[in-house]
């Protein structure tokens, strides 16, 4: 097949398409949580009662099993592979939103994978410009006397670019289709743990999502088939495989008939080759039942960089497949199969034509507007540009506000990064040490690892005592309120109020013996604010000689008498309204008082702070 010429690449390829579809908008904060883990029947049903009914043709002893489908699966394992099929992309593209947001997650995430998505446009809009030439050659007519009209044209048919463009589409549809399904998951799933930490989630939703951020395993490369050495009760509760069984094992053991084999192959690289990888797996439990399982696996890296564990985070997402909640494609696709199943009537098929103009780019759309129809007009008059067609609105916008994380250069070196909610973690060893063994990128600072956990947490001593005592008894998961310090301090006498406020989620990983091997503990930042706590100070005193004048109940209001008492800096409950009084002052501090400045304290006091009580933030330190 003959390469694409250059001089046509710029104004005839979907590159400038996939472009203009980049956008940071996310569907995630403006859908309602639902829960992520599918609900079982509840314990009272009796699902293996006895069938009475008298029917002469029925050999059947029990009620059907509604849990399976007509042809004898798991209706999760079906939607399993409806999840991950080609018809998933293609409902995609045909979804235009959906092809938005498809695209943007390649360029961020993924920009290896954008050329063949180009490619891949390309070979498709060659492909029915091909059906539209056909459909225009089939519409040709015999004309009388012209015997050269008799005959009609032989269709085109170009197999080797069909083929080409069916490569590019499987490629799309094995390796970033299920990147885009488990990126779309980890944000859902991410915002619900988050909730769930800090005590934000739903009432309704907070016994679905019990022991949601719990479900982790520990496995050890050096050892043979990378086995699993320490994992969390939940882990146990969740595959229902028990200790004796599970650790020892590589945790293949949950794979099935229908897990999908791509998926494991690439765990099986990422495993080889040392790197984090975030997968969604169908997998199975003890009993046989299917589960949607997302996994999101890292390396850990002691203090020379060599590959010691992998620590994996699970989480049962079989709620959300089954609502396929926040993809829209998907959705639309499976009401369109129930719609056919129903026999309801479809929509008009589109003819090639209008298949063929889907796929214009801006570029070719402006050359239609411009030229399309000129061999049809009667009349043509001489006008500017801008008036004969109108060109699209520019699009500018903040790269910093994207909902997807740029893809990082290539490491050299994997780094032990997790996804989601994930992203700020360490690993203790158990008590009475819990020295810090290894930690996510985001927390590696200089001498952090073999460092007491307890010298980071910030605050009173009474939290540092009550976590202390929480993670030797090591029976049950912690969590809790704390402040995180940037670097280890083992007295706090002068570091109570330092400390970025933090949620953290501790939970341990037991061993075959079934005590604890290890803590995972997870941060998680405030949802109001994600940005480090501000440090005050104390207003400077204010002399008593300003005290002993007429605007003393002005000064008095913003707190600077001093009572001996200790203050809570930043906890006021008025903002100042103005930037006037509070140069004021400052400039009555900074400067011996005069009559007139007296009086002008006066006067502002009594008619801009007669109902205020300014806050201490006033004295922030930026």
């Amino acid at each position: 097949m003959p390469g694409t010429p250059r001089s046509f690449s710029r104004t005839g390829s979907s590159a400038d398409s996939v472009i203009s579809y980049e956008t940071t908008a996310s569907s995630v904060p403006g859908i309602p949580l639902g829960p992520l883990q599918q609900k079982g029947p509840p314990d009272n049903l009796d699902r293996l009662s006895p069938l009475l009914e008298d029917d002469p043709k029925s050999f059947d002893l029990l009620a059907p099993d509604e849990t399976h489908t007509s042809n004898g699966i798991y209706s999760l394992e079906a939607r399993s592979d409806q999840l991950f099929s080609k018809e998933h992309l293609q409902a995609i593209f045909r979804d235009t939103p959906s092809l938005l947001r498809f695209t943007s997650f390649l360029s961020a995430a993924r920009p290896n994978s954008v050329p063949v998505l180009i490619y891949y446009l390309d070979a498709l809009k060659a492909t029915r410009a091909i059906n539209y030439a056909n459909a225009v050659a089939e519409a040709l007519e015999p004309l009388p006397d012209h015997d050269f009209t008799e005959n009609p044209p032989r269709s085109t048919v170009n197999a080797i670019l069909e083929d080409k463009a069916r490569q590019a589409f499987d490629t799309l549809v094995r390796e970033d289709l299920p990147a885009f399904i488990t990126h779309v998951f980890i944000q859902v799933v991410s915002l619900s743990i988050q909730k769930r930490i800090t005590g934000n989630l739903a009432p309704l939703l907070r016994e679905a999502s019990e022991g949601l951020a719990e479900v982790f395993c520990l496995s050890d490369p050096s050892r043979s088939d990378n086995p699993i050495i320490f994992a969390s009760e939940e882990f146990h509760r969740t595959t229902q495989y028990g200790v004796s069984y599970a650790i020892g094992r590589n945790c293949r053991f949950l794979q099935g008939p229908r897990t999908n084999r791509n998926s494991v192959a690439r765990l099986r690289n990422a495993v080889r080759e040392g790197n984090e990888i975030c997968e969604v797996f169908l997998n199975y439990r003890r009993d046989g039942s299917p589960f949607m399982n997302l996994l999101m696996m890292a390396p850990l890296l002691d203090s020379r960089g060599n590959l010691r564990y992998f620590i994996g985070a699970q989480v049962d997402i079989s709620g959300l497949v089954k609502e396929s909640t926040d993809l829209d494609a998907f959705q639309q696709m499976l009401a369109k199969d129930e719609a056919h199943k129903a026999q309801e009537p479809e929509e008009e098929a589109k003819d090639e034509f209008q298949e063929l103009c889907e796929m214009f780019n801006h570029t070719e759309l402006d050359s239609v507007r411009k030229f399309g129809g000129n061999m049809h007009r009667e009349q043509f008059e001489e006008q500017d540009d801008a008036s004969i067609y109108h060109r699209p609105r520019l699009l500018i916008k903040d790269p910093s506000s994207g909902d997807i994380d740029k893809a990082d250069p290539t490491p050299v070196k994997p780094d032990g990064r997790l996804s989601g909610v994930y992203k700020h973690y360490v690993l203790l060893r158990p008590a009475p040490s819990l020295r810090i063994l290894f930690t996510s990128p985001s927390l590696r600072v200089p001498g952090i690892l073999q460092s007491r956990f307890l010298d980071r947490i910030g605050g009173s001593t009474r939290v540092r005592d009550s976590l202390a005592e929480a993670l030797a008894d090591g029976s049950r998961g912690v969590t809790a309120k704390i402040r995180w310090l940037s670097t280890a301090s083992a007295d706090l006498d002068d570091r109570a109020e330092e400390g970025r406020p933090r949620w953290i989620h501790c939970t341990p990983l037991l061993g075959q013996s079934g005590s604890v091997g290890v803590w995972m503990v997870v941060l998680v930042d405030e949802e109001k604010s994600s940005t480090p706590s501000r440090r005050f100070r104390q207003a400077p005193p204010v002399s008593n000689e300003i005290r002993r004048t007429k605007g003393a109940p002005y000064y008095t209001s913003f707190g600077m008498e001093s009572s001996g008492d200790e203050m809570e800096y930043g906890t006021g409950k008025h903002a100042m309204r103005g930037s006037a009084p509070r140069n004021l002052t400052l400039d009555a501090i900074r400067r011996p008082p005069s009559a007139m400045s007296e009086q002008r304290a006066v006067r502002i006091g009594s008619n801009e702070l007669r109902s205020t009580e300014p806050s201490i933030r006033s004295f922030a330190l930026g």
